[in-house]
């Protein structure tokens, strides 16, 4: 049978994610890396009114929920193969009609037309497909001509306590006087949250079916899938690769 990419659920993956996503919006809520994170993703994407917008592999929905509020006269559309982290997109989104949730298998072929989106946004995604390169490949080929794909994946053996370390020196600069007090603050309230987030990034790092990229490879992997790319930066505490690339010949802004 030819599958569309809404069928054939790895069960132990969906199981991970179901675990992932009871915690996910209640950690990073308070977690200021993430937030700047989402922040460049945005400005990177660069969107056009009225724009078209694909977030392959959208979790929970932080990425578009965010651009909409930015943005009102975008459309969306946000794929995943949880269908726990899209319930909770979804029951975040009761009111918007600019987007479109779709439970999609990113291993498989996407279900959408050559060219049909301005941009697309995959966001700690990458790591965790069969194929990598057949996903990069079938994001080309979904983006318009001169469209923007924004990857962000991370980096090859990342550090969690560089990523935390990120935000308690966010928390220094933004709060000089009061950081100790909400930094303990955060800790009290989110220790049981904590606790499964980083047991769950543990599991993701052990499993070796899971792909974490040095440089030289995300760069020739980009290449090859026939996007034109700006340099790779490091971000999210140093932990991740952000990378924006381009349909076409123009040069990258």
């Amino acid at each position: 049978m030819f599958c569309t990419g809404e069928c054939h659920m790895n069960t132990n993956r969906e199981l991970l994610w179901r675990v992932y996503s009871q915690v996910y919006d209640i950690v990073m809520a308070s977690f200021l890396p993430y937030q700047i994170l989402t922040e460049r993703v945005a400005a990177s994407l660069s969107p056009s009114p009225g724009s078209r917008i694909l977030d392959a592999g959208c979790g929970t929905g932080h990425l578009l929920h965010y651009l909409l509020r930015w943005r009102s006269d975008l459309e969306a559309v946000g794929i995943d193969f949880s269908t726990a982290m899209l319930n909770r997109a979804r029951a975040k989104s009761k009111d918007s009609r600019r987007i479109t949730w779709r439970k999609v298998n990113l291993n498989y072929p996407l279900p959408f037309s050559d060219g049909e989106f301005d941009a697309i946004a995959c966001v700690n995604v990458l790591y965790a497909v069969d194929e990598p390169l057949f996903l990069l490949q079938e994001l080309r080929r979904v983006l318009r001509e001169g469209g923007r794909l924004v990857l962000v994946t991370p980096i090859y053996r990342p550090k969690m306590g560089s990523i935390f370390g990120e935000h308690v020196q966010q928390l220094k600069e933004r709060n000089p006087k009061a950081w100790p007090v909400i930094l303990l603050g955060q800790i009290i309230r989110l220790a049981p949250s904590l606790v499964v987030f980083v047991a769950a990034n543990r599991s993701i790092q052990k499993d070796r079916s899971f792909h974490f990229f040095k440089e030289d490879q995300l760069y020739r992997m980009l290449l090859e899938s026939g996007f034109r790319t700006s340099p790779l930066e490091r971000v999210y505490g140093d932990q991740a690769w952000l990378a924006v690339g381009e349909k076409g010949t123009k040069p990258i802004l």
